[in-house]
């Protein structure tokens, strides 16, 4: 653990009860996929930089390390911060998803539509890690470039060619380590810091029901042409496994089928995070100018304004150290002593705090809607109406199903994309199959079926109806969590809607398309459908998403944009409107979501960041 590494690098000490004040040139308030790859680059350029995690590291920890156990880390009391969220302004609606979370009258949690007498409504479950690494240390670790069309958007809305997708590609090659396809492979890199992993599908000769699977897969998509199952070889199957998500090819956003599922892992399957390239940089040289300060949690930001003709510049920061300081924490303690740190700011803050926390550092800090911090009698450094609004997320949802009996062999991790009736020309639907229940995130998730279940969950990406939400304030207690909102579907939704609907059709096919002779036919669906899903129409199925779609990557509340457009946050170099020696660097800067997972494309903008600050933007 870092903790157990001598730090000839750290510049601070303990004394009476303070930590002394130093000044750095830039200091990183969080460590996860936007501030912990930041920290580094600007570190390795001879920059001193102090890095504030808020929680510990437990990159060593066997149970972070394999992917395969995400649901139990982000479960992890000791690493996870437990945001309620809401999913609309009706209540009522609320009171209708099935997993609507409450704290029971003995502290513990209930989940579900029947809350006990006296239980306490907190909303819809949305874990967040603290840990050095942030959430790239409890997630998925599924690896996913956003389409050319997202990048190119924000290119066009702010002028800076530097975002167009082929620059972006070359940021991609610099930063990336791959190690499953050979050394040269156009479109990849393979000595940048983050590596990247797939399965190579040894698993088919051990895996007949999840061969079986597959196969279905494989000729419901498109992926063989239009071919039966049966026709399609065990080499064939593999040579879809190793299909390239990520490749360079032109058309690459508009390729449909199977792909394998790239990872950030290392060449021996374990998990690869910013925490893991923190750690290696320092062992390497000692000497790099970075403080790591774990534990750490940002207070106040301190402004200079002194000079009327000039907007207000960043000039210190306080910060507490000590365990468990912010109430999402479920081990909070009030009573917890805590120390508290100062230090000053040479060149620049830079927030990266996620997409709920940082608009949360801006508005307590006086950056954001004047009205909002004014009611919480926050003095308005700049009044940037855009901070906190423009929440967006992917929608998810699934198809779950019990077979007829237990699968034998399931297989390992691979992806189908598909192209649906709403499509706007890309890919917009990105499904896997599970041999486990997963129908979105609660505390303890997901429910146990048995080994007879069937999961074929899926992201819509690109949707039309997100960036509605909001990220409020509930007071001026930095370590109270605001208010999150993320008002789905609540914009024109049709196209959203039959999007996911496609998808739901898509894994109800499959379903039907096994064979009898495999043993797992016919399956009793339990949710969206139920039973055989004969008496099941396309407007149920409609209102059961609408009700219980789920999310997970949030992003959009700091936005990039046009600086004159007022709800933009940042404009093209991270740079917050208003201040100045302050940037955001992390998935709130997406003007829409990026692809079906954010964590590449936030792994991406780090080191564009990193090139915009020391380049002199």
């Amino acid at each position: 653990m870092l903790t157990s590494i001598v730090f000839s690098f750290v510049l601070f000490v303990l004394w009476m009860g303070h930590v002394v004040a130093q000044e750095y040139d830039y200091i990183v308030v969080g460590s996860g996929p936007g501030g912990g790859p930041l920290a580094m680059e600007l570190a390795k350029a001879g920059h001193s930089v102090l890095l504030l995690e808020a929680g510990s590291d437990l990159s060593e920890d066997p149970l972070y390390q394999d992917i395969d156990r995400a649901t139990e880390a982000s479960n992890d009391p000791r690493t996870r911060w437990d945001f309620f969220v809401k999913h609309s302004d009706d209540p009522d609606r609320e009171l209708k998803y099935k997993h609507m979370t409450w704290r029971t009258t003995n502290g513990s949690f209930y989940v579900g539509l029947d809350p006990p007498e006296g239980a306490e409504q907190l909303g819809i479950y949305y874990p967040r890690a603290a840990t050095l690494g942030g959430c790239a240390m409890h997630n998925a670790a599924v690896l996913h470039l956003p389409s050319d069309d997202n990048w190119n958007y924000i290119a066009e809305i702010t002028g800076d060619d530097s975002w167009r997708a082929s620059e972006m590609r070359k940021i991609y090659e610099e930063i990336e380590n791959c190690h499953y396809l050979g050394n040269g492979t156009a479109g990849h890199g393979f000595s940048g810091w983050l590596d990247s992993n797939q399965d190579n599908g040894s698993w088919l000769s051990n895996a007949t029901d999840g061969t079986s699977v597959l196969e279905v897969i494989a000729q419901s998509s498109g992926s063989v042409g239009n071919r039966t199952g049966s026709e399609i070889s065990d080499a064939e199957l593999r040579t879809l496994l190793n299909r390239d998500i990520n490749g360079p090819e032109p058309d690459r956003d508009r390729l449909t089928g199977v792909f394998g599922m790239a990872t950030h892992t290392d060449a021996s399957g374990r998990r690869f995070s910013p925490a893991n390239y923190i750690k290696q940089a320092l062992k390497e040289n000692p000497d790099l100018p970075l403080t790591v300060q774990l534990n750490a949690f940002l207070t106040r930001i301190t402004w200079d304004q002194l000079r009327d003709f000039e907007p207000p510049a960043v000039m210190s920061i306080d910060y507490v150290v000590g365990p468990s300081a912010y109430k999402a924490d479920p081990r909070y303690d009030p009573n917890q002593n805590t120390t508290t740190g100062f230090a000053w700011v040479g060149r620049e803050l830079i927030i990266a705090g996620g997409s709920f926390n940082s608009p949360q550092i801006l508005k307590l800090s006086g950056i954001g809607p004047a009205d909002e911090l004014k009611k919480h009698n926050i003095t308005v450094v700049a009044d940037v109406p855009g901070v906190g609004a423009n929440l967006g997320d992917n929608y998810e949802g699934g198809v779950l199903s019990l077979a007829a009996k237990p699968f034998g062999g399931f297989g390992n991790r691979y992806v189908a994309q598909l192209k649906t009736s709403a499509s706007e020309g890309n890919r917009d639907i990105f499904l896997w199959p599970l041999n486990s229940g997963f129908e979105g995130f609660w505390p303890g998730y997901p429910d146990n079926y048995g080994p007879n279940v069937l999961t074929i969950p899926f992201v819509h990406m690109d949707p039309r109806s997100s960036n509605a939400g909001v990220v409020t304030l509930r007071s001026a207690d930095p370590f109270e969590p605001p208010e999150i909102n993320f008002r789905f579907f609540e914009k024109d939704s049709d196209k959203d809607l039959q999007a996911m609907i496609e998808a739901v059709k898509f894994a109800q096919k499959v379903k039907s398309l096994l064979p009898g002779s495999s043993g797992l036919t016919p399956f009793d669906e339990l949710h969206p459908c139920t039973g055989d899903g004969s008496d099941c129409t396309d407007e149920a199925i409609k209102e059961y998403l609408k009700l219980q779609a789920y999310s997970h990557h949030a992003s959009g509340t700091c936005a990039i944009g046009n600086v004159s457009d007022q709800m933009s946050v940042l404009d093209s170099k991270f740079r917050v409107k208003g201040v100045k020696r302050l940037r955001v660097v992390d998935a709130s800067v997406f003007p829409k979501p990026p692809g079906a997972f954010p964590v590449l494309p936030t792994f991406m903008i780090s080191k564009k960041a990193a090139k915009d600050i020391l380049e002199g933007y």
